[in-house]
């Protein structure tokens, strides 16, 4: 007879079980029993919202570790964010009890007298952010050695929030340290959301290994959830929403007033204020400008209306008391509630009773639309997701607004959501600015170290492996200009004048920054100031303040954007702090929608009509058959590619003198005969050593990340244009639209 898994956990733990009255596991959790319990191996847990990802981690490794009382740290379980890790530790300490197994919450909030106590007797579960994990390793070297040198398990929560960004890359070095201080492997288990790449997951977990194998443990229940989708289409006339504004400017001047009466949200603010009033929502937006004009919005519907205030803005340049105070009152769930937030709210606070998620304009990733999925549902296991999807159109006939590409797109993101296909992370980054950081930290951690010995650490067998020695090398004779290390007589680095007080403050410890704000300039006149989130370059074109604008000169160091008047179509500049690229897998289900009208049956009658009439104009303008055409301000390529291959066609064409926009699906040429765009394609074809970093010599603000600053420019142009452009991609693109040329 085959044992139940579940007789394998420790009789305490399944009293406990008992009590809440559970009558069996979800089959996540017995199933990660035995891997965890009877092998080495990393293991991953990747299941849906709700599922008991939590308990599958620590029921067996709980188990596993009361088996022998050993002292030092047995579990460190590591959390993105403070609010995780107080919903956490309430969570354990009743599941520990019975075990007599101590639960210390570590971050920049927790009580002082806890934190000594675990310096006095380290023990037990420790539960700590990225940020006080690299304080504890950087400051207290010989306590790191001792506490963690019986840890069996590294518990990584919501491991999908770390993978692709910063704060990954320096966990992945944290961990590495770790192991390398301590001289053991310990195992990792992830718990996360659902992957559908799970080769990229597994190598992110731990990089730059070739003997640790790794388990995935997958939520068999995942076909049995609910989900409720509908996209709602809407149609406004551009030229009505820009007669308003103007009109507010020639009689007013006034800035505040001319936001208030931007009308575009108008309609989708009165439907978000029928469906969702008297219940508790997140309504998310890719903009903090829009988050502030929608919010607005209803707010004026609750007073017309004379009903109480239900609807609140949530945003990063909001201040911390009235963003907690809003988060308090999600929590509390006395009164219903709908945050209109940006990305803010997609991680964080337990909200059990959030009744639907709610996204106007297409989102960022489906990857992204995924985790803001993941915050409904939680109470009764349906999930409901509304999109809110506008439309515009003017006289001016813009291709975006002919396509529909925004409603095809928001169907192309659903299509794959309900086929569980999410954007995998970029696998290997060079992520130079988090490696000056791991640089400073080991060297402060060790007073000194030799630069062979930080390149074999954190390069060789640790996360930065791209970064080769001679590459190293040049690292830090950058970090050597801006003396934040310097060179001792017996050969080895110390932190320099500039190091020791940055490693002084306690912001050096995480590897993120709040965006920087540019201030934009035309003809030496400040019109407005932004936080950008993507390097820009001149002669880019962007939308502001109701006009469009063309880059004649960026200043990083002031951080001036200057530009002058663009009078062609333009699109706006994003600002919400978390871009990410569009995918290919994405455009090339546009490209199928297009072509079959195969897209999901959640679209509202409105929603439908504007998606026909862009399959109308795709077909009229001959997109089944080229790649190339004459549109309404002249030739348009439509690669039906991602981000990097668009933004990698587009720099080489700039480099052949051809000057284009990209759009979100297409690159418009301008001023470009079909003679002059054969002669650029020829050339590029019949180049054999094009160099990528020689493609991004005119984008100017490549300082994205905290400590960019540090790095030379050949740094920071290698570093952007690993991440950001596909070479091979584009050159694929050329060939094929040299054939039709």
């Amino acid at each position: 007879m085959t044992e139940n898994p579940i007789d394998l956990l420790d009789p305490r733990l399944l009293k406990w079980i008992r009590q809440r009255g559970w009558q069996d596991l979800h089959p996540v959790q017995k199933n990660a029993i035995i891997p965890i319990l009877n092998s080495s191996d990393d293991i991953i847990i990747s299941a849906s919202t709700a599922s008991g990802k939590t308990e599958a981690a620590f029921l067996p490794a709980l188990t596993y570790i009361a088996k022998e009382n050993k002292p030092g740290i047995r579990i460190l379980c590591i959390s993105p964010l403070k609010a995780l890790i107080n919903d956490q530790t309430r969570r354990l300490k009743d599941l520990t009890e019975s075990l007599k197994i101590t639960v210390t919450p570590w971050h920049g909030d927790s009580a002082a007298n806890n934190k000594k106590k675990l310096f006095d007797n380290p023990q037990g579960i420790l539960l700590i952010t990225p940020e006080s994990l690299e304080s504890l390793l950087m400051n207290h070297n010989a306590f790191v050695k001792e506490a963690f040198k019986n840890t069996d398990f590294v518990i990584i929560d919501e491991f999908h929030a770390f993978m692709g960004t910063q704060r990954g890359y320096q966990l992945q070095s944290q961990l590495h340290r770790i192991e390398n201080s301590v001289a053991r492997v310990i195992r990792r288990i992830a718990i996360s959301a659902t992957f559908s790449n799970l080769s990229s997951v597994t190598e992110y977990l731990r990089p730059n290994n070739h003997t640790i194998k790794c388990d995935l443990i997958k939520d068999d229940s995942v076909g049995k959830s609910r989900l409720a989708v509908q996209v709602r289409g809407y149609i406004i006339d551009n030229d009505d929403v820009e007669k308003g504004i103007n009109e507010v400017k020639r009689l007013t001047k006034d800035e505040e007033t001319i936001k208030t009466s931007d009308t575009r949200y108008r309609e989708i603010a009165g439907d978000i204020f029928r469906l969702l009033r008297g219940t508790t929502n997140l309504v998310f937006t890719n903009s903090r400008a829009a988050t502030e004009v929608i919010a607005n919005d209803l707010h004026e519907l609750c007073e017309k209306n004379h009903v109480p205030q239900e609807f609140f803005p949530h945003h990063g340049s909001l201040s911390k008391d009235m963003r907690e105070s809003l988060e308090a009152r999600l929590q509390e769930g006395r009164l219903p509630t709908t945050a209109i937030c940006t990305a803010t709210l997609e991680l964080g606070i337990d909200i059990s009773n959030v009744a639907s998620i709610g996204q106007i304009s297409p989102p960022l990733s489906v990857a992204s639309l995924r985790q803001r999925l993941g915050r409904s549902g939680r109470r009764d296991g349906l999930a409901v997701l509304r999109l809110f999807i506008p439309e515009y159109y003017s006289s001016k006939h813009y291709l975006t607004e002919q396509l529909s590409e925004d409603t095809v797109l928001s169907a192309a993101m659903i299509k794959l959501l309900l086929n569980r296909w999410y954007e995998p992370p970029l696998e290997k980054e060079y992520s130079f600015s988090t490696l000056v950081q791991q640089t400073l930290s080991v060297i402060a951690a060790n007073g000194s170290v030799s630069a062979k010995n930080l390149w074999e650490l954190l390069c060789k067998t640790g996360p930065f492996n791209l970064c080769t020695a001679p590459l190293y090398a040049n690292f830090l004779r950058s970090l050597a200009e801006h003396d934040l290390i310097v060179q001792l007589r017996d050969g080895t680095l110390t932190l320099g004048l500039e190091g020791e007080r940055l490693c002084s403050q306690w912001k050096f410890y995480a590897s993120f920054e709040t965006l920087p704000d540019y201030i934009i300039e035309y003809n030496g006149k400040h019109i407005g100031t932004i936080p950008l989130c993507q390097p820009i370059a001149v002669q880019d074109t962007f939308l502001f303040a109701g006009n469009g604008w063309i880059v004649s000169d960026v200043n990083p160091q002031k951080r001036i954007i200057s530009v002058k008047p663009y009078k062609f179509h333009a699109s706006p500049l994003s600002v919400s702090g978390n871009t990410g690229f569009i995918h290919d897998e994405v455009r090339m289900t546009m490209l199928d929608i297009y072509m079959k009208g195969n897209y999901p049956p959640c679209l509202n009658s409105q929603a439908k009509e504007n998606l026909a009439a862009g399959r109308d104009t795709f077909f009229n303008l001959g997109l089944d058959k080229k790649c190339m055409i004459s549109g309404p301000q002249g030739l348009a390529l439509f690669p039906w590619k991602g981000d990097r291959i668009m933004r990698t066609v587009s720099l080489m064409l700039a480099k052949e003198q051809i000057k284009n926009v990209q759009y979100n699906s297409h690159i418009e040429l301008e001023y470009c005969s079909i003679d002059s765009l054969k002669v650029a394609v020829a050339n590029i074809l019949r180049q054999n050593d094009i160099k990528l970093n020689d493609l991004v010599m005119k984008v100017k603000n490549l300082e994205t990340d905290k400590f960019d600053y540090c790095l030379s420019d050949e740094l920071k142009r290698l570093n952007y244009a690993h991440r950001s452009l596909d070479l091979d991609g584009a050159l694929t693109f050329f060939k094929r639209l040299a054939k039709e040329l």
